[in-house]
């Protein structure tokens, strides 16, 4: 990128061309800049040189643009109006209430947004800036206030509040269960259709471990689907199409509205955390730091709430 930018004309020169290409004159280019019309028709003539063809063809009282005098005109003028729109943008949007939060995909689609939207009510002076990623960003690097991360809870430079931890269950939607259940055991789980989120953090998300881990015996091999994309994985049980390793937080309102429901009574699996993470670096606004400690109450299990805080 920096090799690019040493091919870029002198941006004096493109303001003057600018200017004068879309006023078609010198003089009013010089009034609008503030400097001379010689200041200008200098300019002018060192981008010429610097471009090596005319861009104005000169008479007497007046200048035209050339052919690449017209095209260049386009591009430059776009340029600056990009420019200035997104000055526009930023300065339209008050920085001391700007929360900018990541997470992954999960946990903005089926935890964090419904979330924003009631904090929203409270507060409607707030505007939120999210990043998605499966991959743990730089906080700091990112300018992110907020992070929501799965995992251990230990991530070098942040300090992490322990919010939920994950509970597993073999989930699924009425119709499904209703199709291919009732299942008395683990083990009969295996003759209907068994879905998968193949990226699962967790090593016990995975059918395999889980049935190990839970002491169940397979007496025939599984009809397995997986998914590399959480939303993808998480749509295709709720339309029916199997039976997914699920469950609270993120599912919970699946659950509490009976849309999912779990194939067969069997205690939760507990997992990893779901954590409230800052940056060590930075220091919260004030609307940063409401929005954190609203977020944390409306988040957090109490019974694990003084369990991790690093």
């Amino acid at each position: 990128m920096a090799q690019g930018f040493r091919k870029l004309p002198p941006p004096k020169s493109l303001l003057a061309f600018e200017a004068s290409a879309r006023n078609r004159s010198f003089t009013e280019a010089a009034k609008e800049l503030n400097v001379t019309r010689v200041a200008v028709s200098r300019q002018v003539r060192q981008l010429e040189n610097f471009l090596g063809f005319e861009l104005f063809a000169r008479g007497q009282s007046s200048i035209e643009l050339t052919r690449a005098g017209r095209k260049l005109s386009r591009t430059v003028n776009a340029g600056f109006q990009s420019i200035v729109d997104e000055i526009d943008a930023i300065e339209s949007t008050r920085e001391d209430n700007l929360i900018t939060l990541a997470t992954s995909t999960g946990v903005s689609t089926y935890w964090l947004m419904p979330t924003i939207g009631r904090y929203r009510r409270i507060n409607p002076q707030a505007d939120f800036r999210l990043l998605v990623s499966y991959d743990l960003i730089n906080l700091s690097q990112y300018d992110v206030d907020i992070a929501i991360r799965y995992g251990s809870g230990n991530w070098p430079g942040t300090t992490s509040v322990l919010l939920q931890r994950q509970q597993i269950a073999p989930l699924c939607n009425q119709g499904f269960l209703s199709q291919y259940g009732p299942f008395e055991s683990l083990s009969d789980l295996a003759k209907a259709p068994l879905l998968e989120f193949e990226s699962a953090y967790d090593p016990s998300s995975i059918w395999d471990n889980y049935f190990r881990d839970k002491g169940a015996v397979l007496g025939r091999s599984m009809r397995m689907s997986s998914y590399d994309s959480y939303v993808n994985f998480v749509q295709a049980v709720l339309d029916g199409q199997g039976i997914g390793l699920l469950g609270a937080p993120l599912m919970q309102q699946f659950l509490d509205s009976g849309v999912l429901v779990r194939a067969i009574e069997t205690e939760p699996l507990p997992q990893h955390g779901y954590y409230l993470c800052q940056p060590d670096v930075t220091s919260a606004s004030p609307t940063v730091i409401g929005f954190r400690d609203w977020i944390e109450k409306e988040l957090c299990d109490t019974k694990l709430a003084g369990e991790s805080r690093s």
